[in-house]
Formats: C-alpha cells, sequence, structure tokens
C-alpha cells in the first residue's frame, strides 16, 4: 500500500513537470536557440553538425535533434529533447535520496519538477537539460557505489554519463570533477586519502578517458576548422557579475527571484549544518555548492555571470534542501512545522514563476512574423539590427511559411527594421536608418534566465 501510494505521489508530480515544460515550450526560438537551428540547417548531416560547427553555440545532441526534425517543425517538437530529458531527471532526482526516505523523494521530486531554473532549461531547444539528466544520472551511480564500494558496472556506466552529459552540454565538465572531488573526500574520511586516491582513480579512469575523449574531439574539429572554435561572446572574470548569477541561480532555483546578493549567505549556512539537518551526501553539496563557485573566483574565468552555467549548484542546492525538509519532516515536532512552511513558500514561488515563463515564452518572436503578415502578408523585406537576429527571424518565419528577405548591411531599401538588444541597453523610439526614420508596431521584453528583447519597426512614409 505504501508503495502503491508512493508511485502514485511520483507519477502526479512527473505529470506536472511533464505539463510546465511542455508548456514553457511553445514560443518561437530565442537567440541561441534559433542560432543553434540555423548552424544544424547548415551542416546539413550529422556528421556537418559534428564536425563543422565549431561554435559554443553547438550542443551537439540538441543540434542533432534540431538536424532531425528540420527549422520549419514547431517549437514544443524542436524543444522535445529537452523536455524529455528535463521530465525524467525529476524520476532520478526523486532515486538519489529515496534510499533515505520516501518522503524525501517526494520532496525531491516536487521541488525538481516546479523549481524555474530546471522548467527554463527544460523547455527550450539547448543542451543543459540533457546534461543535468546525465550529472543526475552519475550522481546517482556514485552514491549508490559509496555505500558498498562496489559495482562492477559502475565505472562503464559513469562513461556512459560523462559522454552524453559531454555532448549535450560542455559544462558536463564542472559536474565530472565535482564527482570525482566528492567521491575522494567521502573515501579520505573513511580510509585516509592514499587509499582514497587509488580507489577514485579506479572508478574514473575510463569516464575521464572518455571525457578527454569527447574534449579532444571538439578541440581536433576546432584546429580543422579555418575558423577555429567559436564563442558567441566572452566576458572576462568581474566580481560583480559572478555573485548577480549566483544570486540569480538561488532564487530561480528555490522559486523567488530576484533575490538580494545576501541570500547567498543562508545557502552557505546551510551547506555548513548539512550533517547536522540529516543530509547524507554532504561532500557533494560542499564541493558543488562552495569549492565549483570558488574554483571560478580564483581561475578568474570568464563568462561565469550567465546562471546557466552553474547546474551543477542548481542540482545540488535542490538536493540539499529536499534532505534537509524531509529530514525534519519526519523529525516531527517544530521542525516539521517549519520545514512544511519553507515548502509552502518554495512550490507556490516555483510555480509563480514558471507562470510568468509560460506567459513571456522568453519573448516569443513568433510574433515579430505575425505583425509582419499582419501588415505586409505577401512577405517583407527586414533590416537587421544588429545582424545576429537574422537566425531569430529566419526560423520563426521558415514555420510560419512567411517569405522574408534580409538587408543584413548597407541601405538597401527595407520597409522593416528588427531590432534585439539585451537587457539594460537602450531601445531607440524612432532610429534612422540609412536616411529613414522607423517608428515601432511590436515588440517584447523576455523574463526570466533566457529570451530575446526586440522591437520590430516600420519604416515612415
Amino acid at each position: 500500500m505504501v508503495d502503491r501510494r508512493y508511485s502514485f505521489f511520483i507519477v502526479a508530480i512527473v505529470a506536472v513537470g511533464l505539463l510546465l515544460r511542455i508548456a514553457a515550450a511553445q514560443g518561437g526560438l530565442w537567440l541561441d536557440e534559433a542560432w543553434s537551428a540555423e548552424f544544424a540547417r547548415q551542416a546539413g548531416t550529422p556528421l556537418g553538425v559534428l564536425l563543422s560547427i565549431n561554435h559554443d553555440n553547438n550542443h551537439h545532441l540538441t543540434s542533432l535533434w534540431l538536424l532531425a526534425v528540420g527549422e520549419a517543425a514547431p517549437p514544443v517538437v524542436q524543444r522535445a529533447l529537452s523536455i524529455v530529458t528535463g521530465t525524467i531527471g525529476i524520476i532520478v532526482a526523486a532515486e538519489i535520496v529515496r534510499p533515505r526516505d520516501r518522503g524525501v523523494a517526494v520532496i525531491a521530486a516536487a521541488l525538481f519538477a516546479v523549481s524555474p531554473i530546471l522548467v527554463t532549461m527544460g523547455s527550450e531547444a539547448r543542451g543543459y537539460a540533457g546534461m543535468t539528466l546525465a550529472l543526475l544520472t552519475a550522481i546517482l551511480l556514485v552514491d549508490r557505489w559509496l555505500m558498498e564500494e562496489h559495482g562492477e558496472s559502475t565505472a562503464f556506466r559513469l562513461g556512459l554519463c560523462f559522454l552524453l552529459g559531454a555532448l549535450s552540454q560542455l559544462t558536463m565538465v564542472f559536474g565530472c570533477v565535482a564527482l570525482v572531488g566528492w567521491t575522494f573526500v567521502t573515501l579520505a574520511q573513511r580510509h585516509g586519502a592514499g587509499i582514497a586516491a587509488r580507489r577514485t582513480l579506479a572508478l574514473f579512469a575510463a569516464p575521464l578517458l572518455v571525457l578527454a575523449a569527447v574534449l579532444g574531439f571538439v578541440a581536433v574539429a576546432a584546429l580543422a576548422s579555418p575558423t577555429g572554435f567559436q564563442i558567441g561572446s566572452y566576458i572576462p572574470f568581474q566580481r560583480s557579475l559572478f555573485v548577480r548569477a549566483l544570486t540569480d541561480v538561488v532564487g530561480y532555483t528555490i522559486g523567488w527571484a530576484p533575490l538580494s546578493a545576501w541570500a547567498i549567505v543562508p545557502v552557505l549556512i546551510l551547506v555548513a549544518v548539512a550533517r547536522r539537518a540529516g543530509a547524507r551526501h554532504v561532500g557533494f553539496y560542499s564541493v558543488a555548492i562552495v569549492a565549483f563557485p570558488a574554483m571560478l573566483v580564483l581561475l578568474q574565468i570568464g563568462n561565469t555571470g550567465y546562471p546557466r552555467y552553474y547546474m551543477l549548484t542548481a542540482v545540488a542546492l535542490l538536493l540539499l534542501i529536499a534532505e534537509t525538509l524531509g529530514t525534519a519532516v519526519a523529525r516531527g515536532g517544530w521542525r516539521r512545522g517549519a520545514a512544511l512552511a519553507v515548502l509552502a513558500a518554495m512550490l507556490p514561488g516555483g510555480l509563480w514563476q514558471d507562470v510568468a515563463l509560460l506567459r513571456n515564452q522568453r519573448g516569443d518572436p513568433d510574433r515579430a512574423i505575425a505583425a509582419l503578415r499582419a501588415i505586409a502578408p505577401g512577405g517583407a523585406t527586414v533590416l537587421l539590427d544588429p545582424a545576429s537576429g537574422l537566425a531569430i527571424l529566419r526560423v520563426a518565419a521558415a514555420r510560419r511559411h512567411y517569405p522574408i528577405a534580409f538587408v543584413m548591411s548597407g541601405c538597401r531599401p527595407a520597409r522593416f527594421l528588427f531590432a534585439h538588444y539585451f537587457a539594460g541597453e537602450s531601445v531607440p523610439l524612432a532610429p534612422i536608418r540609412c536616411g529613414s526614420r522607423y517608428r515601432p508596431i511590436a515588440s517584447a521584453t523576455a523574463q526570466g534566465l533566457s529570451g530575446t528583447h526586440w522591437t520590430l519597426y516600420e519604416r515612415r512614409s
């Protein structure tokens, strides 16, 4: 009877998580997604995806999926790989903590189902959801291995996780390092550093070779390319951006954003008291939530102002919260009341953020094509500012079978102007291009962790 009730709760929670991800996947592809689709179209073949798209926006398995379904497919189909992998991740997260208690597993499933950062990444055509699933599976494998310190097939399975995770998104490297660190720390506490080093190496030698092979493949393909490896944008390390990203990660993980940077302090305190609060995976939480961000600061790694790079931290934080809340509920008394109060704040807060994503749809650039069709049903010529907006409109127009021509540079006549911009950039009300003044006719501002801010203008007669 208990098993049946537990299964019912997990199935219901997974269904909610799936519906949230499907609902969040309806709008048109935003800038990074659109360029992934455009790169896949240009590559033309699976081999081309693997060898010729030497760009950080090539999340290999996602690009292969986008090539298979085509740029004219509905957005939910283009994002289906992330929807499926993101939904399966809910089940794996519950399974990681199930040996602790079924109640903890139900809490973990609920948190992973509605967490805004996971709903966002699990409903867009990028590789973070697939990478997160591979990371969660690897956590599960390492956790089970650490219970008895043996498992003949664990290394092989970890190698498969490292392979699929890295081919989904190269930030899997962060997760792999954290897993190795967690294993070593745990074994060192039991047996000392020497034995821990030998056993950790024995477990991870083959998986790390697999990871090295993926990184080597990407490097060789880039070296063989005339352009080398390209990065869409690179921002050197800035402490303010790093702190802002971590704050956003915390806020969008627990369902309350935006938050003050002081929100990082309670997270650090939670890690410090994790063992006393009943958490089992304290070594992993310490590495993923504290050591990993600290390493980025020490190494001054660039592009650390993007919250999506901290999926490792988000996953660890949710698991830690699930364990501590589940333990508090089981202990009863005032602890149960406090834990239920935290859940009563987190779950509705997460759903509130999810609803905002469903309504906004990352700025939904499909609305730009709808506006063009309403004014110029036979097709349009659009001036792009900047030119990187090409993929956004081309993918949206292909899906709606709308004829569109682009002016990338120069002063060829163009009735319409499409401008996309980033948060904090000013938007002119009446821009002048090539001697003509334009007026806005449609616009959107993206909300949440990803999306495209854009404005569509028409030339004044």
